[in-house]
C-alpha cells in the first residue's frame, strides 16, 4: 500500500478505527526511534564522569573534593577597637566562668582580657581574647583569635582555634610566643632551657566558649588596649 492508498483508506474508515490506527502507527514510530537515534548511547563510566564534572564545578574546598555546605558564621560581638583602645561590649568578668568551663579540667581563671598583637606598625594587628588562671598551682593560659570587622568590631566564633599554654609549678609564667601575629608556641619565663616540658602548648580546632549557656550582658566600657 503506497502513501496515497493508505491516506484514502484512513479517510474511509470509522472514527474509532482511525484513532486506533493513528495511535498504533505512532507507537511504531516511537519504537523505531528508541531503537536507533532517539536516545544516545552512554556507558556507566560516561555517567560517572558527568557526575564528577558537576561536583568539580560546584563550590569545593579543593581539587578532587566533593562540595561541602558552608558553615553559617556564628560570631558574637565582644568589643570594638576605638583609637587603639578596646571598647568592651561584653565585660571581661562575664567571660571568667565560660573560660573555666572551656578549660574543663579544674583550672581557675581569674583574669580575662583582649590583647592586640602587632609585629610592627606596618603590619595589620591581630586580636585575641585571653583567659589566665591556675591549675594546682601551675600557670595556665588560653587564647582565642578574634575576627575583625570593617568597623573594627571584634567577634568570637566557634570556628576560632583554641590555644592553651600548660605550665608546671616550676614555671612562674607560661605564655604564648608569636611569629608575626600568629601564635606558634609557648614559653616559660624561668629555666626554659632546663626542662622544655615546663611550658607546653595545646592546640584545638574550634571552641565552645560562648556556647556554655552563660547569658551575656552587653554594655560599653572604654578600656586601654
Amino acid at each position: 500500500m503506497n502513501k496515497f492508498t493508505f491516506k484514502n483508506h484512513c479517510s474511509a474508515a470509522s472514527g474509532k478505527r482511525t484513532l486506533f490506527f493513528s495511535f498504533f502507527f505512532a507507537l511504531l514510530l516511537m519504537g523505531a526511534c528508541t531503537n536507533s537515534e532517539g536516545i544516545p548511547e552512554e556507558s556507566d563510566s560516561d555517567l560517572l564522569d558527568a557526575i564528577e564534572a558537576d561536583a568539580a564545578s560546584a563550590d569545593t574546598a579543593g581539587e578532587g573534593e566533593l562540595a561541602l555546605p558552608k558553615k553559617e558564621y556564628d560570631g558574637q560581638l565582644l568589643a570594638q577597637v576605638v583609637f587603639d583602645s578596646v571598647d568592651y561590649i561584653v565585660s571581661p568578668e562575664q567571660l571568667l566562668q565560660p573560660f573555666i568551663q572551656e578549660f574543663g579540667d579544674g583550672t581557675v581563671v581569674d583574669k580575662v582580657m583582649i590583647r592586640k598583637v602587632q609585629e610592627d606598625k606596618g603590619s595589620k594587628p591581630a586580636y585575641y581574647v585571653v583567659g589566665i588562671g591556675l591549675l594546682n598551682g601551675a600557670f595556665r593560659s588560653m587564647a582565642l583569635p578574634l575576627d575583625v570587622a570593617s568597623d573594627n568590631s571584634l567577634y568570637l566564633s566557634t570556628q576560632a582555634t583554641k590555644y592553651i599554654c600548660n605550665g608546671n609549678t616550676s614555671c612562674g609564667f607560661c605564655f604564648f610566643t608569636f611569629k608575626g601575629n600568629e601564635i606558634v608556641g609557648c614559653s616559660c619565663d624561668t629555666n626554659q632551657q632546663a626542662d622544655p616540658n615546663q611550658c607546653k602548648q595545646q592546640v584545638t580546632e574550634g571552641n565552645m566558649l560562648l556556647k556554655r549557656g552563660v547569658k551575656l550582658r552587653r554594655y560599653r566600657d572604654l578600656t586601654e588596649g
